[in-house]
């Protein structure tokens, strides 16, 4: 971090360098009761541990390519519920089955030494480093087994990791969980339990994932980090105001990567040999070398992309001297060439001796070549280098003596403290900080970019004896600890535990919005939605709330009510970017600054103010479309109303969410209490975002073409899969049609009375208590949801009777949700059905019976399954006159319109004013009417939309409807 920058911890959430990341972790509270929990798989190392064991069990023949392709298959169809994980990591286990626990242990490090070791990220290494330093409580927290990570863990430090079990039985594995597995909600639970167990203050902790599953693991900590996320997270990580940030990939390179590293390698090796060419004409072996050495040093980095930091070059001057350097990567050779500039030799292990190209070069420079597997004829091979230090010729020595497989610093060996001690010159201790990132153990190619190097001031031998060895060989290593350790100017001052929770001065980490609303984009129910009503103005989908105050509240506490919702519901800062040419899914953008003036208005009634004035007030208001250049919500406070009442009205379009989820919403912004909450939740204002048509586009083109061979996959194995049981799936397609048929296909009929359409809205309200229309449904073995459609079955009867209409069907359209249990709240996920209902039938028993019949159908039928599979891949590619065609000749079928949605059972307050009534108002989505029903409290507050062509006696229809309840509240008498 800079002079003068800001903490990290103050820092607004965005894009975070890994500066940002060290410097945020510095500033916490410091002490075992921060807890740092880390996801492994993709977060500590870059990919996943899994496929390391997956190549070895093919290669040693312990599982065969059809447990394997079965593994790939699993993987294929999508992970994305617990059940899905759990199959998927059955499948994993298979091939351990049989095998002991101590088998399975050794194979773990051994993996790791050889594998998964080189995918360690290094910014995460330094990261947990970080951590350690602080005094924090390090966690490594993942779905894997701890066979896959235990070897990592022991590697960094770190004491503790949550894993999913392993069953084990008499020491021998099962192949199979050995209890709940930590995925999605179970790592969370595992977080909390473990929090608990230990006396970690999860407020202030830090928690670290890379996956779109672990959304809640890192909502239980108040500083929660993004690292390398997927497309999910990442906006997760916007609505909850969490940093970024994105480490360097250790996959295998491109093609520039291959170009470059072909092109380094040549400069190295040509670079040496023009050198040695042109220094041979001085006569000089030894300054043909040294030119040679620094020819390769330049234009080896030069075509590799291979830039030097150096901190503490003068240091260099020093010579002869042995120079110490930690080593991380194949990339030291030029690194070391280009930092010395000749003047040197070295030590290298006898198999480069024969390497091609290279070898001959280190033979030419004197390099002594050690057998690591004898120590004596290593300390032989030694002895000239004393005698050439002598000459004025330094040496470059790697104390740790070979590669680490990790970033973290090797046991050093003392050879090179014995030579210089012997030669008597000074030790140079040169710290390489990064070269793992350009090329990492086990890579065949360079990344371009920056080495990080330090090299420190010399260290003279003078006075050692072999008694001191030890001691002095332990205070290089700790400098080289040190250094790496403290690179970024963090202080090094030892851990000074601070009570979390309890100092004062620290700065608090910031409190997350609502977990609602958080997909960036519209899906193509939303799309469909949203681009309908561009086509044809009668398709608009606002939806609408009335609440009814009392008493009216405090104006400009109303104001700032809304300026927080738009901190915990960030959706409502977020506005609709159209992709170029219409056509892609819309996404939602945060704006730069919200205008509460152009979202927040009040009006006044005339006298008397009664209910009339108000619903029509309400209607217009209701009925005029949203401005789509800003977010999606208008409210309008109607003041006027007797006894010091006022109306509270809340508009906001239907791509926004369904009516559940508006539910959600209230009953989560709205208090319990009249009084102010002063410890009420306050998360920042979030980032605003920049994204144009053209971008939007481009990034949703992008990101079809990447996921359709995977979609082509999922559906091949889908119906690989379905080959295996031709029966099974051949009787699954023909319910499918049958559901789809009855789902997308409204019934024949409908009513001729209903069909005049105009496109006006005209509300009306009804009430009906709670308990009682319960019961009458009960009483008839039905749901208060089939009771309800059977009232309104019951009153549209009676409206056709008094209109001398004739009683046959009414159409019916019913929402059927599709919300599991743990989705995200907002948005929409529901489907619909038609329902043909007989108006001859008077019996309200019978009628609820047969709707009764007919919902269970259409929820336990696979026909939603159908339409997203047929429509979904389309509605969002179509333009907005094709979208508005089809809606339309959907929604228009339908009669009626009815929904059911359970509200807040208990009183609530918005801006000190208790909501004494809540009545929703669905969009006439082409329909002659939209009935809902909201439950508040003890009373059921029943919304009518009608189109005033269609129903043109509105007043007539409300008493139909009341008879229409009365009649079921009477089954229960």
């Amino acid at each position: 971090m800079s002079v003068g920058q800001e903490p990290a911890t103050t820092a607004r959430a965005g894009e975070w360098t890994e500066e940002q990341l060290l410097a945020d972790v510095d500033a916490a509270p410091r002490g075992p009761r921060v807890g740092a929990f880390f996801d492994f798989d993709g977060t500590v190392i870059d990919g996943y541990s899994l496929a390391a064991f997956a190549r070895h069990h093919l290669r040693s023949l312990h599982v065969t390519p059809a447990d394997l392709g079965q593994l790939l298959l699993t993987g294929l169809r999508g992970v994305t519920t617990e059940e899905d994980f759990e199959r998927f990591t059955v499948a994993g286990m298979k091939a351990w089955a049989g095998r002991s626990e101590d088998e399975l242990v050794e194979l773990g490090e051994r993996l790791f030494v050889q594998g998964i070791a080189g995918s360690l990220y290094p910014e995460a290494w330094r990261l947990v480093m970080a951590h350690l330093q602080a005094g924090h409580t390090v966690v490594l927290a993942s779905s894997a087994t701890r066979f896959q990570v235990e070897p990592a863990a022991r590697a960094m430090g770190v004491e503790h990791i949550l894993v999913s079990p392993v069953e084990m039985e008499d020491g021998i594995c099962t192949g199979r969980p050995g209890g709940p597995l930590l995925w999605r909600a179970g790592k969370a639970a595992a977080v909390r339990a473990f929090a608990e167990e230990h006396g970690i203050d999860l407020v202030q902790s830090f928690a670290y994932s890379n996956g779109d599953e672990d959304v809640p693991f890192l909502r239980t900590v108040g500083r929660a980090r993004a690292l390398n996320p997927g497309r999910g997270l990442a906006a997760a990580a916007r609505h909850y105001s969490w940093p970024i940030a994105r480490f360097r990939p250790r996959g295998r390179g491109g093609p520039a990567e291959i170009a470059r590293t072909a092109a380094g390698i040549g400069g190295l090796l040509g670079g040496f040999a023009t050198g040695v060419a042109i220094g041979a004409l001085s006569g000089s072996r030894r300054e043909a070398v040294d030119l040679g050495i620094t020819l390769a040093g330049e234009l080896g980095s030069a075509l590799a992309g291979v830039r030097l930091d150096v901190q503490g070059a003068e240091h260099l001057a020093t010579r002869p001297a042995v120079y110490l350097f930690n080593h991380q990567s194949q990339l030291d050779v030029l690194i070391l060439a280009k930092l010395l500039r000749g003047g040197f030799t070295a030590v290298a292990k006898k198999e480069l001796a024969n390497m091609p190209g290279f070898g001959l070069a280190f033979r030419l420079a004197d390099v002594a070549f050690i057998d690591r597997g004898d120590p004596a004829k290593a300390r032989r091979a030694l002895e000239p280098a004393v005698q050439r230090l002598r000459e004025g010729i330094s040496l470059v020595v790697a104390p740790e003596g070979t590669r680490s497989a990790t970033p973290s610093l090797g046991p050093f060996k003392k050879g090179a403290f014995h030579v210089a001690m012997q030669a008597g010159v000074p030790i140079v201790p040169i710290v390489i900080r990064n070269a793992g990132e350009l090329m990492w153990r086990g890579a065949t190619t360079i990344q371009s970019g920056t080495v990080q190097v330090r090299v420190l001031p010399p260290m003279p031998t003078d006075g050692w004896t072999i008694k001191d060895l030890d001691a002095k060989v332990a205070e290089v290593r700790a400098q080289y600890l040190d250094t790496l350790a403290n690179w970024s100017g963090r202080s090094a001052r030892p851990v000074d535990v601070t009570e979390a929770g309890a100092a004062d001065g620290l700065t608090a980490p910031p409190d997350a919005p609502l977990d609602w609303g958080i997909s960036p984009e519209m899906n193509p129910l939303e799309t469909a939605m949203w681009r309908a009503e561009t086509a044809d103005p009668r398709l608009r989908s606002n939806v609408t709330l009335l609440e009814i105050l009392e008493p009216a509240p405090d104006w400009e506490r109303l104001r700032a009510a809304h300026e927080w919702a738009s901190r915990m519901v960030p959706r409502m800062r977020q506005r609709v970017v159209e992709p170029a040419l219409g056509v892609g899914a819309p996404r939602w953008v945060t704006v730069a600054e919200l205008d509460l003036d152009r979202h927040v208005r009040r009006v006044r009634l005339d006298p008397p103010g009664s209910m009339r004035q108000l619903l029509d007030v309400v209607a217009e208001f209701a009925a005029a479309p949203l401005d789509r250049e800003i977010p999606l919500w208008e409210v309008l406070l109607v003041e006027g109303l007797p006894d010091g009442r006022a109306g509270y009205v809340v508009k906001t379009h239907h791509s926004t969410t369904d009516g559940l989820g508006a539910v959600q919403l209230m009953s989560r912004l709205h208090s319990r209490t009249a009084e102010h909450d002063p410890a009420r939740p306050e998360p920042p204002v979030p980032l605003p975002d920049d994204a144009s048509p053209v971008g939007v586009l481009r990034d949703q083109l992008v990101g079809t073409v990447r996921s359709a061979p995977l979609a082509v996959l999922r559906r091949g194995v889908g119906a690989l899969g379905s080959l295996r049981r031709p029966w099974e799936a051949a009787t699954q397609a023909v319910e499918a049609a049958r559901s789809a048929s009855a789902t997308l296909t409204p019934p024949k009929g409908g009513s001729a009375l209903l069909a005049p359409r105009g496109g006006g809205w005209h509300f009306e309200v009804l009430e009906v208590p709670l308990a009682d229309l319960k019961a009458g449904s009960k009483a008839a073995g039905g749901s208060l949801n089939d009771g309800f459609l059977a009232a309104v079955v019951g009153g549209f009867r009676r409206y056709h009777e008094r209109q001398g209409a004739p009683v046959g069907t009414l159409t019916i359209g019913i929402p059927i949700s599709l919300r599991a249990q743990d989705d995200p709240q907002g948005g929409n996920r529901f489907t619909g059905a038609s329902f043909p209902a007989d108006l001859a039938e008077p019996d309200p028993a019978t009628r609820i019976k047969a709707i009764r019949e007919f919902v269970l159908s259409a929820r336990n039928g696979s026909g939603s399954g159908v339409v997203d599979d047929l429509l979904s891949p389309l509605l969002g590619w179509l333009p907005a006159s094709v979208i508005g065609a089809v809606s339309g000749s959907l929604t228009s079928a339908n009669d009626v319109q009815v929904s059911n949605m359970p509200g807040v059972s208990h009183p609530v307050y918005i801006a000190g004013s208790r909501i004494v009534r809540m009545y929703p108002f669905g969009p006439l989505p082409g329909c002659a009417a939209m009935i809902t029903l909201l439950s508040h409290e003890d009373q059921c507050c029943i919304g009518i939309n009608v189109d005033a062509a269609a129903v043109p006696d509105p007043e007539g229809l409300v008493e139909d409807l009341q008879a229409g309840l009365d009649e079921v509240v009477a089954l229960a008498r």
